[in-house]
């Protein structure tokens, strides 16, 4: 016997705007609230199973709908997103539109579903910083970002089609890499495109 939850409304998430430290919190505590709230649903199911001697029953959570449209942001609150997203208990699919590009990619990436309205327009680069300080401070930079590009690009090959060497054309020609939802889907950065 499989128990289904019911509503939707609750389960919408959005983020439709730079990727920082503000909006991941925003967007994390809704994530993680979700699945705080979920978790005492399935607790309950069980024990409702359990006192009625049902048997074998499942529990099928309703999904996390996560808008995203973001030019990208910082690395670190990105990535903080794409962990939370990949391990929620509670299902997220991610829908994309406007743009969803640089660290957008990314948290996009995170989900197993992915879809994109036709017009989204998607864009990988090569992490950028900034260098101030002594000169040892600034080769400490460029090692930590060397670092977060190699987790960033791990991120995109592992889950898309894209392979290392398109990512290291771009680190060559120092190049933002435009692309439509049809490219999207057919380098599997997307799962489906919405009409």
């Amino acid at each position: 016997m499989e128990i289904k939850q019911k509503s939707r409304k609750d389960k919408m998430v959005t983020l439709y705007d730079r990727i920082e430290a503000r909006t991941a919190e925003q967007t994390l505590k809704k994530i993680v609230e979700i699945n705080m709230e979920d978790e005492f649903y399935i607790n309950e199911g069980k024990e409702w199973a359990h006192q009625n001697m049902v048997e074998g029953a499942t529990f099928k959570l309703t999904p996390i709908s996560l808008y995203l449209s973001t030019p990208g942001g910082n690395v670190y609150d990105g990535l903080a997103l794409y962990d939370t997203i990949e391990t929620s208990t509670t299902p997220v699919e991610i829908i994309c539109s406007g743009k969803v590009m640089s660290m957008g990619i990314i948290v996009c990436l995170a989900s197993s579903i992915r879809k994109a309205h036709r017009s989204t327009t998607f864009m990988i680069h090569q992490v950028s910083g900034m260098n101030f300080g002594t000169l040892q401070d600034m080769k400490e930079s460029v090692e930590e970002t060397n670092r977060l590009n190699e987790i960033i690009f791990d991120i995109i090959v592992k889950k898309s089609k894209v392979t290392r060497e398109k990512l290291d054309c771009i680190i060559r020609q120092k190049e933002d890499w435009y692309f439509s939802a049809e490219e999207a889907l057919n380098l599997g950065i997307i799962t489906e495109i919405i009409d």
